[in-house]
């Protein structure tokens, strides 16, 4: 609901009932040192040092509570001696994660626009054009591609409607304009209701979806989720000059996330797994062919924006979304091209095409083959040889 409404509302999203299950940890007893785990935790996974308010360090293990008061104890890690060696890094089982769902979604999903009487602006179209063709070129090359999804449509079986209960019992109202009618405060809290039973649709149970099925199905060596980016609008929603790009791989949990024991839970396995070399070697070198491919800029994040950045590569940030905290493995998250750009806009516009046209008085190839290129010839040095 807008500020303007001048109701705050608290909404528990919770999109799993699911237990923290700390058990699944208990595999990687003894598989990373003191100073292995210190150095993940504090260079990627929580720069900030809120997780150790919840920590508590004995000679060869670290106890995690959950709270500060060191209240109920949820789980204890010995340290290993030696660790464990780095995995290989090397692809032969890729999943393509094609952001959003689009088709009758995309406007819930507040991922589609159309100005005047030009081609609508889908991003779920956008990115599901570029994980065609990304897999067609990665599979000529020997690599075994999954796709979360190769349509227009959810890969979760829940609806909207499947949350209302959730909803209706977490939904509290904490401030209401008293100068409003009761009618229009009815009003207004049907908006926001519906507004929170579409995200804990499309931003909570569709991206689940996506993790399990990677997680249970196809165990890939490396994951990519492909989108489009786009710049806050101005108040006449004009086409802008700005365009950058930013990788995200995992990490920079934040202090108010990690009150939830199953952020916390996910923190360590994702750390724990190893997976973050794989991760940052592949990132670095997909961001580096696509801003070799785009000549774009990077995104540069504000101190406490969520994102922080780890590595060399000025185009890669750690940053705790989602996707990348439930799909078990390496997770590169992609977000080259500002859709309401004014070239990418043209080029959007003009559709895939073989060779090239003109925009603006330059030359220039499909952006959606650009984009797919770019990603293959990042991740060419870590591919397994054709068998």
């Amino acid at each position: 609901m807008g500020r303007s409404l001048g109701i705050l509302i608290v909404a528990m999203l919770v999109v799993s009932t699911a237990h923290a299950n700390w058990a699944v940890l208990n595999r990687f007893q003894e598989t990373i040192t003191r100073a292995e785990f210190d150095a993940l935790l504090t260079t990627v996974y929580c720069p900030s040092g809120a997780l150790t308010n919840y920590l508590t360090y004995t000679t060869n293990a670290v106890t995690v509570f959950s709270t500060p008061a060191k209240t109920n104890t949820l789980f204890t890690l010995r340290f290993g001696t030696t660790g464990r060696p780095q995995p290989a890094t090397l692809l032969r089982k890729i999943v393509l994660d094609p952001g959003h769902i689009g088709g009758e979604w995309a406007r819930m999903e507040e991922r589609y626009f159309v100005r005047g009487k030009d081609r609508p602006v889908q991003e779920a179209v956008l990115n599901l054009t570029v994980a065609r063709l990304l897999r067609s070129r990665l599979q000529a090359a020997g690599v075994t591609v999954f796709m979360t999804k190769d349509d227009l449509r959810p890969v979760t079986t829940k609806r909207p409607d499947d949350f209302r209960d959730q909803v209706d019992a977490t939904m509290i109202p904490v401030r209401v304009n008293d100068s409003y009618s009761p009618l229009e405060k009815e009003a207004a809290l049907g908006d926001t209701r519906r507004r929170l039973l579409e995200q804990l649709f499309y931003r909570g149970a569709e991206i689940i979806a996506r993790a399990k099925l990677i997680n249970d199905w196809y165990e890939p060596d490396l994951t990519i989720c492909l989108h489009f980016n786009a710049v806050e609008w101005n108040e006449r929603y004009e086409l802008v000059d700005d365009n950058r790009l930013v990788v995200f791989v995992h990490g920079n949990y934040l202090p108010g996330e990690l009150t939830d024991d199953v952020q916390k839970l996910r923190l360590f396995a994702k750390l724990l797994e190893r997976s973050h070399a794989v991760e940052l070697a592949a990132a670095e070198s997909v961001a580096t062919a696509l801003a070799q491919a785009t000549k774009l800029p990077a995104v540069q994040y504000a101190p406490g924006a969520g994102a922080t950045r780890v590595g060399t590569n000025a185009y890669i940030y750690a940053r705790n979304l989602a996707a990348n905290r439930l799909i078990n493995g390496p997770v590169i998250f992609l977000e080259p091209y500002y859709m309401n750009n004014k070239t990418v806009y043209q080029r959007i516009q003009l559709g895939d095409y073989d060779g090239e046209k003109i925009v603006a008085g330059q030359s220039y190839r499909s952006i959606f083959r650009e984009y797919a290129d770019a990603v293959v010839a990042g991740l060419r040095p870590f591919l397994a040889a054709p068998r």
